[in-house]
């Protein structure tokens, strides 16, 4: 995780070092311009991801998490420090930030009816006590997974020039396949990610993405997989 950040840190800005992507669309092929650090940001949070399924898969997402948390936190830290502005150009600011709630309060809204009626379907509708903690500690980690993907993927690719036909489903696909192997999940979450990809764009916030997306979550693993997130979390899961 150090080294990512590292990366990260000392990748140039200088437009002497630029990536170009050509993304085929419709209209024609469109091309954008990526600088080095922005390559290597995006790269740090897909490295990040791939972490995180091996960590999930090996039982250590508890000891993961806050390691992601706390190194991508002194990243952001050390950044604001030197550059007036980088959290607001992130999402990590107030303005507009009525309208995201709003906006993000009606899809989730819709999204927790439609895992309500599922679970109530399939036996799994239920209020658990471990539900406490998880709406407490979960969306910090929501937020932290959302100043990454939209942070760090959905706003450099806006800025390099691609239109938001490619901007979404790029982001959402990168959301969503950090939580393979799970098929529901990861197909859940990319049509998640396409939706906060949409907010994001429009409104440039990520506080209400990431109490959603815990809020969300903790319910969708309940209600929908039939899972105890909190005890697989604590490694108390049998």
């Amino acid at each position: 995780m150090r080294l990512l950040l590292l990366v990260c840190l000392l990748a140039p800005t200088a437009d002497a070092q630029v990536v170009r992507l050509t993304v085929p669309l419709g209209g024609g092929p469109t091309r954008a311009r990526l600088d080095a650090r922005a390559v290597a940001e995006m790269g740090a949070v897909v490295l990040t991801g791939v972490g995180h399924l091996a960590a999930s898969e090996a039982g250590v997402s508890n000891l993961y998490v806050p390691v992601v948390v706390v190194g991508w936190g002194g990243y952001l830290g050390a950044r604001a420090a030197t550059e007036p502005g980088f959290l607001a150009g992130l999402g990590l600011t107030g303005a507009d930030l009525g309208r995201s709630a709003r906006d993000t309060a009606l899809l989730s809204a819709g999204a927790a009816l439609a895992m309500g009626v599922y679970g109530a379907a399939n036996g799994s509708l239920r209020v658990d006590p471990s539900f406490v903690p998880l709406l407490v500690l979960y969306p910090a980690w929501g937020l932290t997974q959302q100043i990454l993907v939209q942070g760090f993927v959905t706003r450099h690719l806006d800025a390099a020039g691609l239109p938001a036909l490619a901007v979404v489903p790029l982001s959402a696909a990168t959301f969503g396949s950090v939580h393979l192997p799970n098929l529901p999940l990861a197909a859940a979450t990319t049509v998640l990610g396409g939706a906060f990809a949409g907010l994001y764009l429009r409104n440039r916030t990520v506080w209400p993405l990431g109490v959603a997306h815990g809020a969300l979550g903790t319910l969708f693993y309940v209600w929908v997989l039939d899972r105890d997130p909190w005890a697989e979390f604590t490694g108390q899961a049998e």
